[in-house]
């Protein structure tokens, strides 16, 4: 993964667009050389930005792909979308940061893709072999000064989301023809299921190791639905719980990137199989990768690479993730993605819609995914 604990970078005004990049408006593409004058293209609204990192920003697959995804969206939601092709130049998470503010200032946009592991992407936790994203200064609007820095990152504290932020990274070990491949994957299932029913039935795994302060907030639940909430449940229980569908699918307890231990051991191998549209984890590195220290060969040889966020890609059914700390209400006001998105989820938001304008606990909850989801209610 290409990542940055902190980095300074130099403020970018945009209006003009960047040469080198291509964008799509609905399903109108435009597409500049490398060689061409900086032009200026009007947009009367945009809903959505797409960034492209450097290594998959010129693979006509993986743009055919985008612009399905993109017309698809605007047939469901008319949300417009713009592409945004990263440079090696601009592929700075600050400079990222700012294109960002200036299609907020202008548009007022709801929520941004970021597709590539190259993607320079700042971080909140490196630590045992394993790293944090933090996508805080991507989805707060104010520029540095809304977000507080340290050596070791982005300081996690309370921080508004004012722009859903999506994360499409492969495993970066992976070679380029399997990557494209997830990625076109991806955005062709993003596009050809958004029509699913609402499964009446909600599951919950949770340890009672953690669920002092969040268990009353899952069992909230089950207003939702058929609320299956599980404490510590054994990995037959897990095993059999991959036979059903689910509207929801959680499990909270001690994680690393690879799984979460419940009683039984949760796998992220699992979500493979899972047939929810919506697959949650609560707990520490969940929304993070393995770092690429040199030595990294220390880990547990069965984790093979395995992290939560790659299983958007390789899972049939999940449409979203949302993945962090996503129960905490140590705090006089509501911080559980549970009780601030999944109300407005439940009206019929996208999922975007649904976080935006809510505080969450700085990089707490992260979404790999599709931020245009939203149920059907057949």
């Amino acid at each position: 993964m290409k990542n940055t604990m902190i980095k300074t970078g130099l403020a970018l005004a945009l209006i003009a667009i960047f040469s080198g990049a291509s964008f799509v408006a609905v399903s109108a593409q435009f597409n500049i050389s490398a060689s061409s004058p900086i032009q200026t293209i009007i947009f009367e609204d945009i809903d959505m930005l797409i960034f492209v990192s450097p290594q998959y920003a010129y693979d006509t697959d993986i743009t055919a792909a985008i612009d399905s995804y993109i017309s698809t969206v605007n047939n469901d939601t008319r949300w417009n979308t713009k592409i945004i092709t990263l440079t090696e130049e601009n592929n700075d998470y600050q400079k990222i940061d700012q294109i960002l503010e200036n299609h907020y200032t202008l548009y007022n946009i709801k929520a941004a893709i970021m597709i590539g592991e190259d993607t320079d992407t700042a971080l909140s936790g490196d630590s045992d072999y394993m790293e944090k994203p933090s996508i805080v200064p991507w989805y707060t609007t104010g520029g540095k000064d809304a977000y507080e820095v340290s050596e070791q990152g982005i300081i996690s504290k309370p921080y508004k989301m004012d722009i859903c932020i999506s994360l499409l990274y492969p495993t970066s070990t992976l070679d380029y023809q399997t990557k494209k491949t997830q990625i076109v994957t991806a955005f062709n299932k993003f596009s050809t299921q958004r029509q699913q029913k609402y499964d009446e039935d909600i599951l919950v795994f949770e340890s009672t190791d953690l669920n002092k302060h969040s268990k009353d907030i899952y069992q909230s639940l089950d207003k939702y639905g058929n609320l299956l909430y599980n404490e510590d449940p054994t990995e037959s229980m897990i095993k059999e719980s991959l036979e059903n569908s689910y509207s929801m699918y959680y499990v909270h307890g001690h994680s690393n990137p690879a799984g979460t231990e419940l009683n039984g051991w949760f796998s992220a191998e699992n979500i493979d199989t899972i047939n929810t549209q919506l697959f949650a984890a609560d707990g520490c590195y969940v929304g993070g990768w393995w770092s690429k220290q040199l030595d990294n060969d220390a880990l547990d040889p069965n984790i093979d690479g395995v992290w939560y966020g790659s299983k958007i890609f390789t899972s049939e059914y999940v449409q979203v993730m949302v993945l962090g700390l996503l129960s905490q209400n140590g705090f006089s006001y509501s911080v559980s993605f549970i009780e601030n998105a999944v109300p407005g989820l439940i009206d019929g938001e996208t999922l975007a819609e649904s976080m935006i304008g809510h505080t969450y606990v700085g990089d707490n909850v992260l979404v790999y995914g599709d931020p245009t989801f939203h149920y059907t209610f057949l």
